[in-house]
């Protein structure tokens, strides 16, 4: 008895419309997943940037313990802030040393930023007549 269809063929493969729906799926999810990832990134370079502004802030501290006042820049503290290599996504710098109080600006520099987050600023300010208080602000935070 002969077959009057031959439906029952092996097939090998792929079809062209089966990958192309894959590539289509793979295509939506890295639409939603890419802005996701690179705020993650930006929020992990402000944390980097609140880390280093810790460290100055203790190296403010112990300049003042020896001096009797806060420096007004960052050459002449005990700490080494990243200016070149890698981890420099941010500039630093330190302003109004006296004997009450000083503060620290971090900008975002233009290495590995998109145009939003370039120039975003912390800038953190201790007082040490208002009780010692650490305040501080960031404009252009990424969300």
């Amino acid at each position: 008895m002969k077959k009057i269809c031959s439906f029952t063929k092996k097939r090998n493969g792929f079809t062209m419309l089966e990958l192309l729906m894959v590539v289509i799926i793979i295509g939506i999810l890295a639409t939603i997943a890419l802005p996701q990832y690179m705020s993650f990134v930006e929020k992990a370079r402000a944390a980097e940037a609140m880390t280093t502004i810790g460290a100055l802030r203790t190296a403010e501290n112990l300049y003042k313990l020896e001096n009797g006042t806060y420096s007004p820049n960052v050459a002449d503290l005990t700490i080494t802030v990243p200016t070149s290599g890698s981890a420099t996504y941010w500039t630093y710098s330190v302003s109004g040393g006296s004997e009450t109080g000083f503060s620290v600006t971090a900008s975002r520099t233009s290495k590995k930023a998109s145009a939003s987050v370039i120039g975003q600023t912390i800038v953190m300010t201790w007082n040490d007549s208002s009780g010692e208080a650490w305040s501080g602000s960031h404009i252009g935070a990424p969300r």
